[in-house]
């Protein structure tokens, strides 16, 4: 660990272009500076030491109860499942182990080096999303097994059982985040320019809300199609949902509800109480067939989904008017997505014309903005 020192906050500045404070500064503003540059530095050495931590404890996966289970030998009924229980955890390991954990240490030196190690490793982090969509199996099996994996921790001496170990890389991936918020504070304070750490932050936003996502989507049971020919998630959440069917309305019952490319699934929560909660397939609407009313009700929090050709209507209650509006947005840009890819195969020729003009309408609104911009600065 690098001890507190000017030498460092020298490497910071040089870095970050404070090669030497403005002496024309108040002696206020100056030390503020130091103290939000020295902030800098111990965000840098927690991420450091938090993945050497973080690499070790991977290693006691794959180094330790990897290695004695092919010692000891599976329970036969078990044999095939192991795949499963540590899914591309030894993918994880050897990437943080033989570059990750390294290019981390060398942002210390070279602390602008951080930002663009995210930016550009962001579709290597997706390897969690693969890792977190496993997880709910994972855990299945664990739990199933559980004398077993007792036995084998006993044998290693460990002092954590393989449930602590395997929940690491979510916990990590989720660390990532919260650290970068940290280092970005500071670096605003310094006055340092944030642009890439920003978007270094909305990167690891988006690798733990997938995985996020995925790992919800693990615990979806019932679902008779593959979900991942659904296309893309693009939102989940619970509501209170209503049914409707000829007129007669059900008692409204909390929903998960998620919403694909293709289809928007219903599902009902299992197990509340539980940290691993289980989702019930309960009803779909395939996307091509759905219609979306918002405002029901005069109600900013409500909007109802029907399937076209069925007297079937859905009335979901959101938490709050963000939520609904976020959906509402989301479930019209999918349905107007669908209208465009119909067109397209349906008349090509008239598709091209009409797109080749909305981007000329747009491309002389650019120009427009432009020119009044260029205005107001005259």
């Amino acid at each position: 660990v690098l001890e507190p020192g000017c030498c460092f906050l020298t490497n910071l500045k040089d870095h970050f272009g404070f090669n030497s404070m403005n002496s024309s500064k108040p002696p206020h503003d100056e030390e503020k500076q130091a103290k939000a540059i020295k902030g800098t530095k111990y965000v840098l050495n927690e991420l450091v030491q938090t993945e050497k931590v973080y690499v070790k404890d991977l290693g006691a996966v794959i180094e330790g109860f990897m290695k004695k289970m092919e010692e000891k030998g599976i329970p036969d009924d078990m044999k095939g499942k192991d795949k499963i229980i540590f899914g591309n955890l030894q993918q994880i390991y050897e990437w943080h182990k033989n570059y990750f954990s390294g290019e981390l240490e060398k942002c210390l030196q070279e602390p602008d080096h951080l930002a663009k190690l995210f930016i550009k490793h962001e579709r290597r982090l997706d390897m969690y999303s693969v890792y977190c969509q496993n997880k709910p199996k994972s855990e299945y099996i664990v739990v199933e097994y559980d004398a077993y994996f007792e036995e084998v921790k006993l044998d290693l001496g460990e002092t954590f059982s393989l449930s602590d170990y395997l929940i690491k890389p979510v916990q990590r991936i989720t660390k990532y985040q919260l650290l970068l918020r940290d280092f970005l504070k500071y670096s605003e304070q310094a006055g340092i320019e944030c642009s890439e750490i920003m978007k270094a932050v909305d990167v690891m936003y988006h690798v733990p809300k997938r995985c996020n996502d995925l790992m919800n989507l693990g615990r979806l049971e019932g679902f008779k199609g593959k979900l991942t020919a659904q296309g893309k998630l693009l939102q989940q959440d619970t509501f209170y949902v209503t049914e409707e069917d000829s007129g007669v309305l059900s008692r409204s019952k909390e929903r998960r509800v998620f919403l694909f490319e293709q289809v928007l699934i219903f599902s009902e929560l299992l197990n509340k109480s539980s940290s691993t909660p289980q989702y019930q397939f309960k009803n779909s609407i395939k996307i091509t067939n759905l219609h979306i009313e918002d405002n029901v009700d005069n109600e900013v929090c409500k909007f109802a989904l029907r399937s076209q050709g069925t007297s079937e209507r859905f009335i979901l209650r959101a938490a709050d008017s963000g939520i609904c509006q976020a959906w509402v947005h989301d479930i019209n840009k999918v349905l107007d997505m669908q209208q465009r890819f119909l067109t397209a195969l349906q008349s090509p020729i008239d598709y091209q014309r009409k797109e080749l003009a909305w981007k000329q309408i747009h491309t002389n609104q650019d120009l427009g903005k432009g020119s009044n911009a260029l205005l107001n600065e005259m």
